[in-house]
């Protein structure tokens, strides 16, 4: 079992050594949490480090086979194998052992891929990114003017059933028709203005994957979460 977070690391880990009946459970999760600090205060993610640490099935199968060999040796007798762990400070050698995690691969970048998103780079992003960027502030300036239309054409409108005002504003309109006329377009610079945050939303998600793409190339794993998305460690 793989966890991507230190809660859910955690929880799995206790309830595993619960039901196996592992000795010393408090002092193995707290070791194991501060694994998670230690990571944190080297600037690794949570999910980095639970991958460091490796499956909990087998870790929890590592501490049973200790304790039952810790069980059988007879005193004087020789020590049991416990490699892949080392023993906690201040402990006796006899004392559970602390479970040190395998160190993964060192990352190294595809040549090609480093090619791919140079190309992607200079003969996509370097045009699309300008151009959409400059197609949602078209609509952003759509909707100003839609909203400030609307909300002049409201006031004039009400305004017009009370005072005259055909000497100050002349629109062609009745009053009446005018409020009306004021609904309408304020009403459509209310979509617009939906349309309008969509569209910056989606525009700032697409360059956070554009950035999550170059650092998956580079470095093997993303820096960014997407607006909207539920907060989850970056891996």
């Amino acid at each position: 079992m793989i966890c991507n977070s230190k809660t859910e690391f955690l929880t799995n880990l206790r309830i595993a050594l619960e039901n196996n009946n592992v000795a010393d459970r408090s002092d193995i999760l707290s070791d194991f949490r501060q694994h998670f600090e230690d990571g944190a205060a080297a600037g690794e993610s949570e999910a980095d480090v639970c991958r460091k640490l490796g499956d909990i099935d087998e870790i929890i199968k590592q501490y049973i086979s200790e304790q039952s060999d810790a069980a059988s040796t007879p005193t004087g007798g020789a020590m049991p194998d416990t490699s892949g762990f080392e023993a906690q400070s201040g402990e006796q050698p006899y004392s559970q052992p602390r479970y040190v995690a395998p160190q993964p691969q060192q990352f190294t970048p595809s040549a090609g891929k480093i090619v791919g998103i140079l190309c992607l780079d200079t003969f996509v992003y370097s045009w699309a990114l300008p151009a959409l960027a400059g197609i949602i502030v078209g609509l952003i300036g759509v909707t100003i003017s839609f909203i400030t239309t609307g909300i002049i054409s409201l006031i004039g409108g009400t305004a017009g059933l009370f005072i005259d005002i055909s000497g100050l504003i002349s629109t062609g309109f009745a009053s009446i028709s005018l409020l009306f006329f004021g609904i309408m377009i304020s009403a459509l610079g209310g979509m617009l203005v939906i349309a309008s945050i969509a569209s910056v939303k989606g525009f700032i998600n697409i360059i956070i994957a554009i950035i999550n793409h170059h650092a998956n190339i580079f470095t093997g794993h993303k820096v960014l979460n997407k607006i909207g998305k539920k907060k989850e460690a970056v891996q």
